[in-house]
């Protein structure tokens, strides 16, 4: 079973799409219009629940969303359905995208990219999205850095990370120094009548150094346009940035 197949439910009701909805609210049009492109075709990468491309989707884009787990693309095609856009999602390792040169723009959001656990796969998902692009199209993505998983996500080893009247989702957390790896133990305890189901999924993410994911763009045929620690604020990034954020083109 995928991760998140069993999650992608409680997912779905937790504060994560707020990450989605904000890029297209407040960030993503503002950008287009700086670097000066005027994207028909997105394709997203690891989609998720669909938030992201159904909002995108309501903006007058043409949206594909792919993503590994079918649990998530089952609820982003209900999604799209219930907000009636019609977008293309299907169940697909982002380490072999099937495209070739159809989309303006590739996205990949939200921690995706960091469960590349080697520089092999994440130099696959690179090469994916650069075959995927049109000549002059345009990857946009994020990551956590090092510092962001290493001290940001270690302030607080366990925390409960959403709680409702039917469900509660806590979080474990520890960090392997010598493999850059973050683990997660996320578990929910969900009521089902008068019981209680326990979900318990194991979640890694890796950091890689700044410079690693710049010379994979470049491997992969890109040319940087911009990183940043926030694209929101087009900042530059920190050595205590959490995140870092890159568009890169492909000539």
């Amino acid at each position: 079973m995928a991760l998140y197949d069993q999650f992608a439910p409680i997912y779905q009701r937790g504060p994560y799409v707020r990450f989605s909805l904000g890029l297209v609210e407040a960030i993503l049009p503002d950008y287009f219009d700086e670097i000066s492109i005027a994207p028909a075709k997105i394709l997203d990468i690891a989609c998720g629940e669909g938030s992201f491309a159904v909002a995108m989707a309501k903006s007058g884009y043409c949206m594909t969303g792919i993503d590994l787990s079918a649990q998530m693309i089952d609820l982003a095609k209900a999604s799209a359905q219930e907000e009636k856009q019609d977008i293309q999602f299907l169940i697909e390792d982002m380490r072999s995208i099937p495209f070739k040169n159809q989309y303006d723009v590739a996205t990949c959001f939200f921690d995706s990219l960091n469960y590349m656990l080697t520089v092999a796969d994440l130099q696959d998902v690179f090469k994916g999205a650069f075959r995927a692009l049109k000549r002059g199209g345009v990857f946009i993505f994020d990551m956590n850095t090092i510092y962001g998983l290493a001290v940001d996500w270690m302030r607080e080893e366990t925390y409960i990370q959403n709680e409702k009247s039917d469900f509660i989702e806590i979080h474990r957390q520890t960090f392997d120094y010598e493999n850059l790896i973050a683990t997660m133990i996320l578990t929910v305890f969900q009521k089902q009548g008068d019981l209680w189901r326990r979900i318990d999924e194991t979640h890694r993410e890796r950091g890689y150094p700044v410079a690693d994911i710049q010379f994979l763009l470049l491997e992969a045929g890109f040319e940087i346009m911009g990183m940043f620690g926030n694209l929101g604020k087009r900042s530059e990034l920190q050595t205590t940035s959490p995140r870092v954020w890159f568009s890169a083109r492909k000539p």
